[in-house]
């Protein structure tokens, strides 16, 4: 090779891993873009799970709505309420 060729093919070689070095690491480049692949799989997943409670609360109210026998049992077992004809006994450590 000759030196001009030598000094072309450095040159090309020093631009080319600056271009990748920009590429990677200036503002919206490749490293930010994976970062918000990871936050936007994590955004995703919680949405997700958000659904599903929203799914389970709908179903609670609509109970509520509903059923005396599931507010009956909400009243006993969650409020220690209980019905004018029935006794509660609390058993207590010794």
């Amino acid at each position: 090779m000759v030196m001009i060729e030598k000094t072309i093919f450095y040159l090309a070689l020093v631009l080319m891993v600056l271009i990748l070095f920009v590429m990677y690491f200036s503002e919206n480049g490749i490293r930010d873009y994976d970062q918000l692949t990871l936050k936007q799989a994590h955004v995703l997943s919680r949405i997700q799970i958000t659904r599903q409670e929203n799914k389970a609360i709908e179903k609670q109210i609509l109970r509520l709505k509903q059923d005396a026998a599931y507010i009956k049992h909400l009243a006993k077992h969650e409020h220690g309420m209980a019905a004018p004809d029935e006794l509660i006994f609390i058993q207590t450590k010794e």
